[in-house]
């Protein structure tokens, strides 16, 4: 027998296989730790790439906020301009007019001198030469002014003759410079009969106007509409253009109350406008009259409340989406169909449902660049003045109304745009998944108690599917407007 064709020994059997799992073992741990070491290096990679991004955006929000400043500065700077360059040309209009009216016999520093008609003379030559030539003469002198070898006095106008001989007599040169008296102070307020009678009118047309009611400010009305109270008051008599004596508080308060879903009203005037302020009943509702009622969802019914038609379905029954609950059909004795009336109604059911949404980790947030616009509109008599339009394309917007209504109805509306500008932002989709359950919720209009939970999946990249399961007691009737 050869020594190939020999058996191994147990022991040698065993000894190799001791020696085959120490190998196995030995190239187990080499693979973990080449793994660890794998593992170990893409964990440091991805820490630093996130480092690195985190680094980048820091340098890039420091750059969006010295930019910011740097707007903010230069939108300072162009305001503060435009005021100083404003309050120049605001000067120099006032000291425009002011050149105008300044040293005018017929401005506004005008002096009559007097009733009776007199005369400015002014000459050259000695003062009181003049003075002794003309007292001689019995001629009366008044404002008497020599200076700078000119003499200026005041005559009355029957004197002219005298004193023109007695100038040429002492061989002055002269000039009559101006005129006064009752007839040039006559010709001044004729000249400005205009605006007198214009700053009359004023004060007679805001007299009157203040004696109107020229608007109607309503509050306090949350489910009844601002139309409904309207027509209520102006069925009463109640309206724009009315006269303060004609109106009421009492009255105004009795028509409001007359309402259905009033509790209490209340009416003052301020100014030339009518507040009225109104306190709805907390049972109230607005009932909307369809043809028929169906159901939104699978379910077993609750309750029916049906305040006017005929109902098709009874508490207890199972009733799919779409089937009918409460119709206005009404028939013949013979069974033929007459016309559908307007039924008013509401049905309850427990209802189980899932609604599902594929949901986005990216959202957009619109900030504010630094940039603005301010447009003013006035509004007159219900007649507005002015345009107030964004100049950009995406804005957000904040509206200031100021009213100036004690004698007329005007209102001054001011309004801020800041322009915005979208940025990229991420999300957390727990909080997206609690709004869009929330949203549910309320489109099921639950009853009393009720179930909800939601579970979120990752789809694919960047989107999350979520899963709103909802049961509870709902309304489950919708009005339609035909079968």
């Amino acid at each position: 027998m050869n020594g190939s064709d020999k058996k191994l020994s147990r022991d040698e059997v065993k000894y190799l296989r001791e020696k085959e799992k120490r190998a196995n073992k030995s190239k187990r741990d080499a693979e973990r730790e080449r793994i660890k070491k794998e593992t170990a290096a893409q964990k440091n990679a991805e820490r630093e790439l996130r480092e690195r991004e985190r680094k980048a955006a820091e340098r890039e929000s420091a750059r969006l906020r010295i930019e910011r400043e740097k707007a903010r500065e230069a939108e300072r700077k162009r305001r503060t301009e435009l005021a100083d360059l404003r309050r120049k040309r605001r000067i120099a209009f006032y000291d425009k007019i002011k050149k105008k009216l300044v040293n005018k016999p017929d401005g506004f520093d005008y002096k009559s001198g007097g009733f009776m008609p007199k005369l400015k003379i002014v000459c050259a030559g000695d003062g009181a030469t003049v003075l002794s030539a003309l007292a001689a003469a019995g001629i009366r002198v008044y404002d008497f002014d020599g200076k700078a070898g000119e003499t200026a006095f005041k005559i009355r106008k029957k004197d002219l003759r005298k004193a023109v001989a007695i100038l040429g007599d002492l061989c002055y040169n002269y000039r009559i410079d101006d005129r006064y008296g009752i007839g040039k102070l006559c010709a001044f307020w004729l000249a400005r009969i205009g605006l007198l009678l214009g700053a009359a009118a004023s004060v007679v047309c805001l007299n009157l106007s203040y004696g109107y009611v020229w608007r109607i400010s309503i509050s306090g009305n949350d489910k009844l509409t601002d139309e409904a109270i309207e027509r209520a008051l102006y069925a009463a008599g109640v309206c724009a253009g009315r006269r303060k004596s004609d109106l009421r508080m009492a009255d105004v308060a009795a028509a409001l109350n007359s309402l259905d879903g009033v509790s209490d009203a209340a009416a003052e005037i301020v100014g030339t406008t009518l507040c009225v302020y109104v306190l709805e009943s907390k049972d109230f509702f607005v009932a909307q009259k369809y043809s028929s009622y169906v159901s939104a969802f699978d379910a077993t019914v609750t309750r029916i409340v049906a305040r006017s038609g005929y109902s098709k379905v009874v508490r207890g029954a199972t009733v799919k989406k779409g089937d009918v609950l409460v119709d206005g059909e009404v028939y013949s004795t013979t069974g033929e169909l007459l016309y559908v009336a307007e039924c008013d109604a509401e049905v309850y059911g427990d209802v189980s449902v899932t609604f599902s949404a594929e949901v986005s980790d990216a959202a957009v947030e619109y900030r504010r660049t630094g940039r603005s616009k301010t447009c003013t509109v006035f509004e007159l008599f219900g007649i507005e003045i002015g345009t107030c339009k964004s100049p950009y394309v995406s804005y957000e917007s904040v509206a200031h109304t100021a009213r100036y209504d004690t004698f007329l109805p005007l209102y001054i509306t001011q309004t801020d745009f800041f322009e915005t500008k979208p940025f990229d932002t991420e999300r957390d989709i727990d909080e997206a998944a609690k709004e869009f359950a929330a949203e549910k919720i309320e489109e099921m209009r639950f009853v009393g108690d009720f179930r909800s939970s939601y579970t979120v999946k990752r789809s694919v990249s960047g989107l999350y599917s979520v899963h709103v399961f909802l049961s509870g007691e709902a309304l489950i009737s919708r009005g339609v407007t035909g079968v």
